[in-house]
Formats: structure tokens, C-alpha cells, sequence
């Protein structure tokens, strides 16, 4: 009995194969899209003022200024007033610390660790319902003493934790993919 050659029909699945590999990644993403982040219909937000439950006198200026000025510098969400907005963030910040984290020989601190906890919610106007109520955000970043070369000031610190609250405050405004 002759055996047949399976060569040709090798060939014939490599390029199949190879075709499909090409062909199927442009039509399995093809739904999604980048045009907009934005969940709901919500462009526009506004951010009232968030309350300070800490012992640090003005933070709610800093923390609320710093995240509007994260979410205009983002520009995924446009900042607008209440009677314009699409939805409102209302926060409170429920602690702030500002501890020693490294210290030197003569146990001194040399670098301490920033830390600001916030409690958000998101409430859509259109609907007066919450997109997503009480989440618990925190951020942190650490700061030198002593300044040194491309090292983070206590301001830089605090931006920095502001900054990471403002990211996953967007991560929970945006569509998932």
C-alpha cells in the first residue's frame, strides 16, 4: 500500500494558519474603541469643596484645588460648574500623615512618608443616582528632610499622593474595555 504525502496538506494548514493569525486580530478588536474614556455619558464634573476630617488646617483647599487641577491636566472630564456638570465628586478626607520613615545615625528622620486617605463619591446628575458612593482612596509618596538632587519636597509629596487618588478616581470614572 502507497502512503499518502501529507506535505501538501501541511502546507495548506501553515498558510490557513498564518492567514488567520493575520486576519483575526483586526477583527476581534474592531468594536472597541478610544474615542471615549468615559462611562455613562458623563463628560463634564464638578468638585465641590471636599470636608477635611484631620487635624491639618487647610487641606481641603490643597486636596480639592490639586485633584481639579489633576482632572483638567488629564482632560478626560471637563471641570465645569455644578449646574453644568453631568456628574458631581464629593469627597472627605478622613486622614493625613506626615511620619518619619528613615532615620540617620543620630536617629534623626531624614525622610519622611506622606500619606492622605479620601472618601469619594460620584453622583450623576442627570439621574441624581451614585455612579459609585464611599470608596476609599488612598495615596502616598515619600519626601527628604534635607533637600537632595531630584528628591521630592513635602509639597512634591503631598501632589504626589493627590496624584494617585485623582488616577484611580478616573480609573473608576472610565469605561472598563
Amino acid at each position: 500500500m502507497k502512503k499518502k504525502s501529507l506535505r501538501p496538506r501541511s502546507n495548506l494548514l501553515l498558510v490557513t494558519a498564518l492567514g488567520l493569525g493575520v486576519m483575526l486580530p483586526q477583527f476581534g478588536c474592531g468594536h472597541y474603541g478610544t474615542t471615549s474614556r468615559t462611562a455613562k455619558d458623563i463628560s463634564s464634573i464638578n468638585v465641590p469643596f471636599f470636608s477635611n476630617e484631620t487635624s491639618e488646617p487647610n487641606l481641603e483647599i490643597t486636596v480639592t484645588e490639586t485633584i481639579i487641577q489633576n482632572l483638567i491636566d488629564d482632560n478626560t472630564l471637563k471641570v465645569v460648574d455644578r449646574d453644568r456638570a453631568d456628574a458631581v465628586l464629593e469627597g472627605r478626607i478622613v486622614e493625613f500623615q506626615n511620619r518619619p520613615f528613615s532615620y540617620n545615625n543620630q536617629l534623626n528622620a531624614e525622610e519622611y512618608h506622606v500619606s492622605v486617605r479620601v472618601i469619594v463619591s460620584l453622583f450623576n446628575q442627570k439621574t441624581n443616582e451614585p455612579m459609585w458612593r464611599d470608596r476609599t482612596m488612598a495615596g502616598t509618596a515619600s519626601y527628604f528632610v534635607e533637600q537632595v538632587e531630584n528628591g521630592n519636597t513635602f509639597d512634591d509629596a503631598v501632589n504626589e499622593a493627590l496624584q494617585q487618588i485623582t488616577e484611580r478616581i478616573l480609573n473608576l470614572t472610565t469605561q472598563s474595555w
